[in-house]
């Protein structure tokens, strides 16, 4: 008579035989696969239930990671693959808008403040301005001078961004490419943010046009609050 356990135990999965390649857990050791230079290899570690994490640092640490994530996938790829790569030292768009967002971040209360600008490219650009629109409901509007400095041009546009300054403690703060542009010569534009009377740090950068094609500028960040 053949007795079968009323407990299953978790076993590994041995391919090819007794010498084969083992996979998962058999008595207390995970065995695994690892890339070395002659080809996969087989690893095993001993299986350890990882204790809870007490240290409120630590804690803190993972809800500001969690909110820049939040913001970054928001935004979207089409805004910070491409014009935010290498934007931060030698790290590629998305880590680098992390980068960005976690060292603007406060610890303590886990609000966002105003980075520093990000040299994205020589471009001239000039101050942007952000204010509270003066009569339109969750809009903002950005102002700045023609000047085009050495290198730009009438048609170079400018692109806006936002993210909002309070974030969650459950790892929640919101962003939105506001898909808003205008051009340089435009002086001007109202910006719906799509929230009312929300803190902002707003961003714009500026993409050449014509003669300065494929040139970008430094991006800007301000903090607003739509009306």
């Amino acid at each position: 008579m053949r007795i079968i356990p009323s407990v299953m135990m978790p076993q590994a999965i041995v391919k090819g035989g007794l010498h084969g390649r083992p996979r998962g857990l058999l008595s207390g050791i995970v065995y695994s696969s690892a890339r070395s230079r002659t080809g996969k290899i087989v690893t095993a570690r001993e299986y350890v239930i990882p204790g809870e994490i007490t240290d409120q640092d630590v804690l803190d640490q993972r809800i500001l990671f969690k909110q820049a994530v939040y913001a970054c996938r928001y935004l979207g790829s089409g805004l910070w693959a491409n014009d935010f790569n290498r934007a931060v030292g030698q790290l590629p768009g998305f880590h680098s808008m992390m980068s960005i967002i976690c060292l603007a971040t406060d610890r303590e209360t886990f609000n966002l403040g105003e980075p520093p600008d990000t040299p994205l490219g020589s471009l001239y650009a000039p101050t942007v301005t952000f204010t509270q629109h003066g009569s339109t409901a969750g809009s903002i509007t950005a102002t700045w001078s023609g000047y085009l400095g050495l290198n730009g041009t009438d048609a170079d546009v400018l692109n806006f961004f936002g993210i909002e300054v309070i974030g969650s403690e459950e790892g929640i703060r919101s962003a939105v490419d506001w898909a808003t542009s205008a051009v340089r010569s435009d002086l001007t534009i109202d910006i719906p943010t799509g929230s009312s009377t929300t803190d902002w740090i707003a961003a714009v950068y500026f993409q050449g046009a014509g003669t300065a094609e494929g040139k970008l500028s430094r991006c800007q960040w301000h903090a607003v609050t739509s009306l």
